[in-house]
């Protein structure tokens, strides 16, 4: 990513950040109209899962200049959703739904060029979650 597209990611966050819990609960909510099945992956505390999602989009937004951190993060993410075997599918559909949810929360204030910044940021980490 270059300069510009992190200042756009990380400009855009701190809207979104004083709105976590609606993000959180907007990405489930799209995720879940893309893969009913994917609710039975999250059993147990959901408020927690919601507060650990918003956690790790904070930590990789600090860090989008920091390609070694950043991969660092990523590959926490593998061994965290090692268990559910993601594939390609998942994926996309999680990409998917972060940007929907990310509309859904900045309403006009996400514009194309911070639409498309957060596309490359979320294929950077989510990238690294496919296993096959």
């Amino acid at each position: 990513m270059n300069t510009q597209e992190i200042d756009f990611v990380q400009q855009s966050f701190a809207l979104v950040f004083a709105r976590k819990a609606d993000l959180a609960e907007r990405f489930y909510v799209h995720l879940f109209a893309r893969i009913p099945e994917a609710r039975a992956m999250f059993r147990g505390d959901f408020l927690k899962q919601k507060t650990m999602l918003t956690t790790m989009i904070a930590a990789c937004v600090k860090k989008l200049d920091d390609r070694r951190t950043l991969q660092e993060l990523g590959e926490q993410l593998v061994l965290v959703h090692a268990h559910l075997d993601l594939g390609q599918r998942e994926t996309e559909a999680a990409k998917r739904s972060l940007i929907a949810a990310l509309r859904d929360v900045l309403g006009a204030d996400l514009d194309r060029q911070t639409e498309a910044a957060w596309g490359r940021a979320i294929g950077l980490v989510a990238g690294t979650m496919t296993r096959h």
